[in-house]
């Protein structure tokens, strides 16, 4: 912004080319004109937005695990565990058409210093409950017996999320009651431990189904 000392600009007010003149408190003033931002619409831009939009909706229908999950590493980004999850996933992210793909293999749900545990192949005993059993401490890191363990399972064809109830790492066993509506549908599963701190494993991916899990 400019004021000019002579009166107006070439005797003209208004916008003038790329500027713009005008009187305030006795003087007049000039400054560049702020060009309405261009929005064109490409296919390219509203296909980025469509798969940004169906990212949000994904991290919205796991927020109430991510806020578990994430919240804490988020906020040190400055960031929502929503937010954080998006950005931290990008690699997981693909296009087919205007569709989103989830390499779910690859989705992390969150991270941290805490020793994993190695899971089995899960087993159906009953019902829609699910046996897994883990090995507690599979790399011989520093470890509490007391770390708790967890199994965060999502059915993509319902758009469901469903967290387990934790077991103490030295169990070496979970049982995760899926609910009924899983039953027929693809899962996907992962683990994760925390410990008393309240930090956390690196993801575990277990694997996915179609795990033919049905209503008792």
């Amino acid at each position: 912004m400019a004021i000019t000392t002579n009166g107006q600009l070439l005797g003209l007010t208004g916008k003038v080319g790329p500027v713009v003149t005008y009187q305030w408190r006795g003087k007049w003033i000039t400054r560049s004109f702020a060009a309405k931002p261009k929005n064109p619409q490409t296919e390219k831009q509203q296909k980025h937005r469509m798969l940004f939009k169906q990212e949000v909706q994904l991290a919205g229908r796991m927020n109430w695990v991510l806020r578990e999950t994430m919240d804490a590493i988020a906020a040190e980004h400055g960031m929502t565990a929503c937010n954080y999850f998006i950005k931290r996933n990008k690699a997981a992210f693909s296009a087919e058409g205007d569709k989103l793909v989830v390499d779910w293999s690859a989705l992390v749900l969150c991270e941290g210093p805490v020793a994993p545990v190695a899971f089995g192949t899960p087993e159906v005993v009953g019902g829609t409950t699910l046996s897994i059993a883990f090995e507690g401490n599979p790399q011989h890191l520093p470890a509490d017996n007391y770390d708790r363990v967890q199994v965060f399972a999502y059915c993509p064809d319902i758009e469901m999320a469903f967290l387990a109830i934790p077991v103490y790492r030295r169990e070496g066993r979970l049982s995760v009651a899926l609910p009924e509506l899983f039953g027929g549908h693809e899962v996907q599963l992962w683990g994760m431990v925390q410990d008393a701190a309240g930090r956390w494993s690196e993801t575990i991916y277990i694997g996915c189904g179609p795990i033919e899990i049905t209503a008792n």
